[in-house]
C-alpha cells in the first residue's frame, strides 16, 4: 500500500481525491501469475480492470496480450503498446461499427458469443477482405465456484453448450472467418487454487466436448481467469501455491485438442494491489442513533466498484489515516462522499482513528475496478487525478476528461411559436 509520506507529498502536489498506482506492484503480480501458468501459455490483460495506458505499457512490456471489449479499450491498448496481433476483441453484443474499426486497426482475434455475432463478424470481414480468427465463447452446461458467475449459469454470455452440441453444422455458414478455438470464462473472484484448477479443468473438458461434436481440432483454448484479489480492503489474493503443477497437467486432459495453445485472462489480480485512493476528510458529524458520518471529497462516483450493480456501502472497507492520527482512539464510522444522494456511502461501520477535518485517508487495493467501474457521469463532478509511480518516483499524472459532442442543435421555441424565452 502507498506509504503515508509519499501519500502526503502527492496530496500536497496534486490535491485530492487522487488515485495512485504503483507500477512495481503491477510487475510483481504479473511475474507471479505468469510463473504459475503452463509453458507456452499466453496471459491476456483485461483492460476493463484498468485501461490506464501506463499500466498497460508495463504489462505489454512483460509479454502480456490484451483483452478488450470496446473501441475505447482498443485505443487504450494500442496507446499502451500492445500490438494488434496480441489483442483479443470480446463482448456479447459487438456493433458493426466497432467490428469495422477493430478490423481496420489490425485486430484479428475475436471471441464470438452467438451465431448472430459470428455471422456479423464473418460478413464484415468478407467486406474488409481479411480473415480473422474466432474463439467460440461457450456457456458450459456445468457451473463453477465463482463469486460472480458468468458461465455455467443462466447468462447473456456465450453460446449455450447444448445449442452448439445440437447444431454444430451452423458454424459452417461463417465462411469468412477461421474458427480457431474455444473461450470459456466461468467468473471472477474464484477463491483458492483448488477452485481455480477445477474451473480451468471444466473449461478444458468443455472444449473437448465441443471439438468432438463439431469434428474440429482447436488451436487455442482460452480458459478465462478469475484470479482473486480484495477490493478496497486490506490484504492479498488467495495463494497461488500449488497452482503451477496443477495447471501443468491441463494439456494432458485434451485428446482431440492436444497441443492447443492455452490462454488465460486477468485484470483484477494484475492491477488491484497497485492502486490506492487518497481522499481528504471535509466534515465529521453525528446523526440519529449515535451514528457518526465522515464526509470525504470522494464517493461512489470515484469508488463505486460497480455501484450501479448495488455493490456499495461495504462493511469491510479498509481505511488508513495519516501518521499524525495514529495515536487517536479508533472510532467506527460511516464513510460518505459529497454527492447529493443517500447512496453515496462508500463504507459502513468502518474503523479509523478518530477522524478530523483535513485528515488524509488512504483506501488500498483499488487498482482494479476502482475508477473505471464508478459512476463518473453522476452529478458532473470532475475525475480525480491519477498518478503513476515506481518506488518514490512520479512517472505520470493525468486526469480523465470527457466532453459533450454536439450532433444536432436547434434553438427551442415557445408554444406560441415566438422566439425562445429570454430572447425577446
Amino acid at each position: 500500500m502507498l506509504g503515508p509520506e509519499l501519500a502526503a507529498d502527492l496530496a500536497a502536489r496534486f490535491g485530492t481525491p487522487l488515485y495512485a498506482y504503483d507500477l512495481g506492484a503491477v510487475r510483481e503480480r504479473a511475474r507471479a501469475l505468469a510463473a504459475c501458468l503452463p509453458g507456452g501459455s499466453r496471459l491476456l490483460f483485461s483492460l476493463k480492470a484498468n485501461p490506464l495506458p501506463a499500466i498497460g505499457a508495463v504489462l505489454a512490456g512483460l509479454g502480456c496480450g490484451a483483452e478488450v471489449s470496446s473501441t475505447g479499450e482498443l485505443q487504450a491498448a494500442l496507446a499502451a503498446g500492445f500490438a494488434p496481433a496480441a489483442i483479443l476483441y470480446t463482448g456479447p453484443a459487438k456493433t458493426p461499427d466497432e467490428i469495422v474499426a477493430a478490423l481496420a486497426r489490425g485486430v484479428r482475434d475475436y471471441s464470438c458469443e452467438s451465431f448472430a455475432d459470428l455471422e456479423r463478424l464473418s460478413h464484415l470481414a468478407g467486406q474488409a477482405g481479411v480473415r480473422p480468427r474466432v474463439l467460440l465463447r461457450v456457456n458450459p452446461a456445468r457451473a463453477s465456484r465463482a463469486l460472480l458467475a458468468m458461465s455455467g449459469v443462466r447468462s447473456q454470455f456465450g453460446f449455450e453448450e447444448e445449442l452448439l452440441l445440437a447444431e454444430p453444422a451452423r458454424l459452417a455458414a461463417a465462411r469468412e472467418v477461421e474458427i480457431a478455438g474455444i473461450h470459456v470464462y466461468f467468473g471472477t473472484q474464484i477463491q483458492g487454487a483448488e477452485a481455480l484448477v477445477s474451473a480451468f479443468e471444466e473449461a478444458t473438458d468443455t472444449a473437448e466436448r465441443i471439438a468432438e461434436a463439431t469434428g474440429r481440432r482447436f488451436a487455442v483454448l482460452d480458459l478465462g481467469g478469475g484470479f482473486a484479489w480484495p477490493f478496497a480492503t486490506a490484504g492479498e489474493g488467495g495463494t497461488l501455491a500449488g497452482l503451477a503443477p496443477a495447471l501443468a497437467a491441463l494439456p494432458a486432459r485434451s485428446r482431440r485438442n492436444r497441443g492447443a495453445e492455452l490462454w488465460f485472462e486477468s485484470g483484477r489480480y494484475l492491477t488491484a494491489s497497485s492502486g490506492t485512493l487518497l481522499t481528504t476528510v471535509l466534515d465529521v458529524k453525528a446523526s440519529k442513533g449515535g451514528n457518526r458520518f465522515v464526509l470525504a471529497d470522494t464517493g461512489i462516483h470515484h469508488l463505486g466498484g460497480m455501484s450501479g450493480l448495488g455493490r456499495i456501502a461495504r462493511s469491510n472497507l479498509s481505511v488508513e489515516s495519516s501518521a499524525a492520527a495514529s495515536n487517536r482512539p479508533a472510532e467506527v464510522v460511516d464513510l460518505a462522499g459529497p454527492l447529493c444522494t443517500p447512496l453515496d456511502c462508500m463504507g459502513r461501520n468502518v474503523t479509523v482513528p478518530a477522524p478530523r477535518p483535513g485528515d488524509l485517508l488512504r483506501i488500498p487495493n483499488v487498482g482494479a475496478y476502482g475508477l473505471t467501474a464508478s459512476l463518473m457521469g453522476f452529478l458532473s463532478r470532475p475525475a480525480p487525478v491519477e498518478v503513476v509511480y515506481e518506488g518514490t518516483e512520479i512517472l505520470e499524472a493525468s486526469r480523465l476528461a470527457s466532453a459533450r459532442e454536439t450532433l444536432v442543435t436547434r434553438a427551442p421555441r415557445d408554444p406560441d411559436g415566438g422566439a425562445p424565452p429570454g430572447a425577446r
